[in-house]
């Protein structure tokens, strides 16, 4: 492998390894640009799936790693109490942030009042995050989603 192939694969996996780039980074990838021409601009439902996949995994990612050392699920050794908090902070404020920010410029109109809304994304974010945990497949799949059928059911 050249340098530069070494670099790159370093940057999109997490164990460096070239082929791992081409699962979960791929899969990450497609969903989200799935989302984008399937939701966008029309409802909040894939703002809040590319939120809570973009920055609750993120950051679970993130905070996991330099703060879950000690505080893993007993369920689930590979993820730990601090990333899933973080994740359930993250896209929770991330997601209301968007869905008022897409209400205040009129680029949409929101379904429910502040409260209402922010109440329900909330409880999408919490659900997310325990979808996140279960060891049910690839969570570049299962949490947009989860977050996606969700939003339909609760914010439409």
């Amino acid at each position: 492998m050249k340098k530069g192939e070494k670099g790159l694969a370093n940057a999109m996996s997490r164990s460096g390894d070239v082929r791992e780039a081409l699962g979960g980074p791929l899969i990450y990838v497609l969903v989200t640009f799935s989302m984008i021409i399937a939701f966008w601009r029309e409802s909040l439902i894939g703002i809040i799936a590319i939120s809570t996949m973009a920055t609750g995994d993120g950051m679970a990612d993130l905070i996991g790693r330099r703060y879950g050392k000690t505080n893993k699920w007993f369920f689930n050794s590979n993820k730990s109490m601090a990333g899933s908090l973080a994740f359930f902070a993250a896209s929770t404020i991330c997601s209301i942030g968007l869905s008022l920010w897409f209400g205040y410029t009129r680029a949409l109109v929101l379904p429910l009042k502040t409260d209402s809304l922010a109440a329900r994304i909330a409880f999408i974010s919490a659900v997310c995050t325990v979808v996140e945990l279960l060891p049910l497949g690839n969570d570049n799949w299962t949490v947009p989603i989860s977050a996606t059928i969700l939003s339909s059911l609760l914010l439409y």
